[in-house]
């Protein structure tokens, strides 16, 4: 059977499959499905909703406390053993949710859960995907990401009909478990650690001729210690914080509508708008990036992002205006996941790209624990989105001086080519 795959085959498709089955039951299933368990368990148990939904800002906290140790660890251990550990600690902490009793359950339970999803949602498919992929890396991170979200609108409906059916935690049990047996066998059967593992060269690379963004990823040889101690990693850094700083305000967008006056039914279906524009971002995105580079394409995406920012200002207007602003938005939310694995390689290459990822990635979480919360507090204070929506403008200005100098800093690293001091 090996043989027959090798010869018709190139193995780094079994491995896109398996990423994308990992990503789309522990994001698109465990991660998106979390939601729809806080009121029915926060009634049994007799605590708030507000209360039992720290846990999801625990599991932020502890993944940028987590992140850079499991980027050394994915680098140092075979990915099948990463991943198999990874399921263990997400999925069986999401199925033991179902037997807490207090809410001080859910709080101690995020710990291994937030480790697993670091290692399995956050860094997985980006890393295998750089190592598998030689060629079109960017349209293989945006195909991934695209199914994250499909897994997301099979699952969420499932996962209602589960509780609504078996209560809230059967529910949990049977998530829980089912996906820890898939995700199980699924990185043992079709993972595989590096291609040279295998006997064979990463897709789209040959010996004679490397394909043109490989090549110049592997003329950069930039070590962990020497890319924390440049000025491009910390720009890179505040680059991930502004952008999805940006893309949070989705968690906003159903109270942005009420406050414009669209019913429940109106403000449901602007959100699906964004979804469509996440899962078309994600594969468009990918594809541009390899085609124009990253560079252009972070201008592009930050330049959609201030249209949707614009276009939130009148959505008042109509459903129409607003419908489009949410759309927009999430092709920029979309981005957000697929830039920055194919940034730090083009920043760092190729040496410790697991080490400087982990930590680039920690932007995301941090932004989602900081500028959520405090989104809801300046409505709270003003009872408008005004302020906020010129404060998302600010993120993405910034964003687009971090990235165009961060750009430039990258080559005063020793080791880069066109070194200077």
């Amino acid at each position: 059977m090996g043989s027959i795959i090798k010869k018709h085959m190139h193995y780094a498709w079994l491995v896109l499959v398996g990423v994308i089955l990992i990503r789309g039951f522990a994001g698109g299933g465990l991660n998106m499905t979390s939601s729809l368990f806080l009121a029915p368990a926060a009634a049994e148990i007799g605590t708030g909703i507000g209360s039992l939904s720290v846990y999801l800002s625990i599991t932020s906290v502890v993944m940028v406390i987590w992140l850079p140790a499991a980027g050394k660890l994915i680098n140092k251990y075979d990915v099948r053993k990463m991943a198999a550990a990874g399921a263990a600690l997400q999925a069986l902490s999401f199925a033991g949710f179902g037997l807490m009793k207090t809410v001080y359950g859910w709080y101690v339970l995020a710990i291994p859960y937030a480790m697993g999803a670091a290692l399995i949602v956050n860094l997985l498919g980006p890393i295998l995907i750089n190592r598998w992929f030689a060629k079109k890396a960017g349209t293989m991170l945006g195909l991934q990401m695209a199914f994250v979200g499909l897994f997301g609108a099979v699952l969420q409906p499932f996962t209602s009909g589960l509780i609504q059916v078996s209560g809230w935690r059967d529910a949990y049990f049977m998530v829980g478990g089912g996906s820890f047996l898939i995700l199980f066998f699924v990185s043992l059967l079709l993972l595989r650690n590096r291609p040279e593992d295998q006997g064979t060269q990463p897709y789209g690379e040959t010996k004679n001729q490397e394909s043109l963004p490989q090549k110049k990823a592997e003329e950069l040889a930039i070590t962990e210690n020497t890319a924390l101690r440049s000025a491009s990693f910390y720009l890179l850094l505040f680059f991930m914080i502004a952008i999805t700083g940006a893309g949070v305000f989705t968690q906003h967008i159903p109270i942005y509508g009420s406050v414009l006056g669209y019913s429940v039914k109106a403000t449901g279906t602007a959100l699906a708008f964004a979804s469509v524009g996440s899962a078309i971002g994600s594969i468009a995105i990918g594809m541009i990036s390899d085609r124009i580079g990253s560079l252009k394409t972070c201008y592009g995406l930050i330049g959609i992002g201030i249209a949707a920012v614009g276009a939130f200002f009148i959505s008042s207007a109509g459903f129409f205006v607003f419908g489009t602003a949410t759309f927009l938005h999430g092709l920029v939310s979309s981005g957000i996941m697929v830039l920055a694995p194919i940034l730090t390689i083009q920043f760092y290459g190729q040496k410790d790209y697991e080490k400087i990822y982990a930590k680039v990635s920690m932007g995301a979480p941090l932004a989602s624990i900081i500028l959520i919360p405090a989104y809801g507090f300046i409505y709270d204070l003003t009872k408008s989105y005004v302020f906020v929506l010129f404060g998302i403008l600010a993120l993405l200005i910034a964003a687009a001086f971090c990235i165009g100098l961060g750009w430039r800093k990258r080559c005063t690293i020793e080791g880069c080519p066109g070194w200077r001091k």
